[in-house]
């Protein structure tokens, strides 16, 4: 194993008249054999006496290789090398998940998630930023909040395992730039104010108390590239890892930020961009996050909408993946209109509410909450728009690089979006674009694998900071003609039918072209 943390155990010389080295300066000496540039803090130095000589000198060391050392981070009686933890942590703004990991065996005992804390002061992250702005108590509060966030994943895994935080030395953390920043209790407000530029990209290894983080170690956060652009996605990379391939490949997730990198091992380009709640159902009344209830596939079969809910519950709303595929099942049988229109009298599920039309898939009586379940003509526009963003921001740097799509060898779909969604309903409305199957990807979290990935392997450190200093990033505000290519974008699939062979031949097939 290459982990970030290891643990070493010493059998060294008592103390006598023939070898009068101190205590610090035996165990300095016995790690430089295998560890370059080993750091010794104060806080270890302190613990050495008597502990040392209560063990007769048998002892375990605890290290963390930071960027360019091995700092110590605990010195305990015995061989105690078996308890060796670490944590990975995808840091998102509405979702924290951690996985804890043994680091002798790379094993992955558990993995929680719990919704981020911070949810409580906004559920937009503009929201928070604005609530903490010109106040470092409300900075703090946030601050807070995800911290509390961490604590309570940390107690989880605690209670099921029965290790605690002094038997963890190192987690890796991936998240967006606004997210690092409340997590260090740095003020965001720079991201969203013109130039974008974030306080910092890059703060390499943190001592965990120093942010109230309870494990015996330290904090490792991947760097960002800009505003937009976080460490969550350099992690993903980290897990693809387009950067080291002959072949280009596209890189996209899309969540509360879209993101997309493109590239190979000669040059990496990237663009982002806000892409709003549409994915998480938050544009919808009914609209909600997956879990238990939220339809999460749909089929209209015989013009009937036939669907299915996360752990069969009782449908509650819809959460991203039924919206793609509610929209794409409409298209397909003559429900909606190239643009998005609804066809009144297409189907008796379309019913007038709210003074305009709207796609009832479920009924009051079927429903959670004894209430008809629709989905609105203004929330199809809504999406239209997240859709048409992701869409166009393929376009925009494909033409950017003077590459096509047939350039492309791989396009990986990132994110819990992309775990869950169906590929042919995402091409259908021209989310993504239409390529060979055998070329998309979608490869989950990719932002927690790439977290793993490098605390089970320190010598990826260097990639990382290789990633992330190499890519190229455009900021969309300096985009041409970029409002152009969305309106065009927004149509289903798109206005240019030909950019969608598979989907034309479908609507053929189905007497609709």
């Amino acid at each position: 194993m290459n982990a970030l943390s290891e643990k070493v155990f010493l059998k060294l010389e008592m103390p006598n008249n023939q070898n009068r080295k101190s205590d610090r300066d035996k165990i300095f000496k016995a790690l430089k054999e295998k560890y370059d540039n080993v750091t010794i803090p104060y806080n270890i130095i302190k613990k050495l006496y008597p502990m040392c000589r209560e063990a007769n000198f048998e002892i375990t060391v605890t290290l963390v290789k930071r960027d360019y050392d091995w700092v110590v981070t605990e010195v305990e009686p015995g061989d105690t090398t078996s308890r060796n933890y670490g944590l990975c942590v995808d840091l998102g703004s509405t979702t924290v998940i951690m996985r804890f990991v043994d680091l002798t065996t790379g094993d992955i005992i558990l993995e929680e998630s719990i919704f981020n804390k911070q949810i409580a002061f906004g559920e937009d992250i503009l929201n928070r930023i604005f609530y903490t702005r010109n106040s470092k108590e409300k900075l703090h509060e946030i601050h807070k909040a995800t911290t509390d966030t961490f604590k309570e994943l940390i107690d989880i895994i605690s209670e099921k395992t029965g290790v605690t935080g002094k038997d963890i030395s190192i987690m890796t953390v991936a998240g967006n730039t606004t997210m690092i920043h409340f997590l260090l209790d740095i003020d965001p407000w720079t991201i969203f104010q013109t130039p974008y530029t974030p306080v910092f990209n890059q703060t390499s290894f943190i001592k965990a108390e120093e942010i109230d983080i309870p494990i015996n170690g330290y904090v490792y956060c991947f760097p960002s590239v800009a505003n937009y652009f976080g460490g969550d996605i350099v992690s993903g990379m980290l897990y693809t890892e387009i950067h080291k391939r002959q072949e280009i490949s596209a890189f996209i997730d899309i969540g509360t930020n879209g993101e997309l990198v493109m590239g190979n091992e000669d040059f990496l380009v990237a663009v982002a961009g806000a892409a709003g709640p549409a994915l998480e159902g938050g544009i919808s009344k009914f609209g909600m996050r997956a879990r238990k209830g939220a339809i999460d596939t749909i089929k209209i079969i015989d013009n009937k909408i036939k669907y299915t809910t996360i752990e069969d519950g009782k449908p509650l709303g819809i959460c991203g993946s039924g919206i793609v595929d509610l929209l794409a099942e409409m298209f397909l049988n003559g429900w909606v209109d190239f643009s998005g229109v609804i066809k009144k009298g297409a189907s008796e599920n379309i019913i007038e509410a709210d003074g305009q039309l709207a796609v009832e898939y479920a009924k009051k009586e079927e429903s959670g909450n004894d209430q008809s379940l629709i989905f609105t003509q203004s929330d199809i526009n809504q999406f239209l728009k997240t859709k048409s963003a992701a869409h166009t921001m393929v376009a925009f740097l494909l033409e950017e690089v003077g590459l096509t799509l047939d350039d492309l060898e791989d396009f990986y779909v990132a994110g819990a979006f992309g775990t869950h969604l169906d590929v042919e309903a995402a091409v259908t409305i021209g989310m993504y674009p239409d390529l060979e199957r055998s070329k998309m990807h979608c490869p989950g979290n990719a932002s927690l694998k790439g977290a793993y990935k490098l605390l089970m392997n320190r010598n990826l450190l260097e990639d990382v900071d290789d990633i992330a200093e190499r890519i190229h990033y455009i900021g969309l505000e300096d985009a041409k003609d970029f409002i152009g290519k969305m309106r065009a974008a927004s149509f289903l699939p798109h206005t240019d039918l030909d950019n969608y062979p598979t989907v034309k031949a479908k609507l053929i097939e189905r007497g609709i072209l």
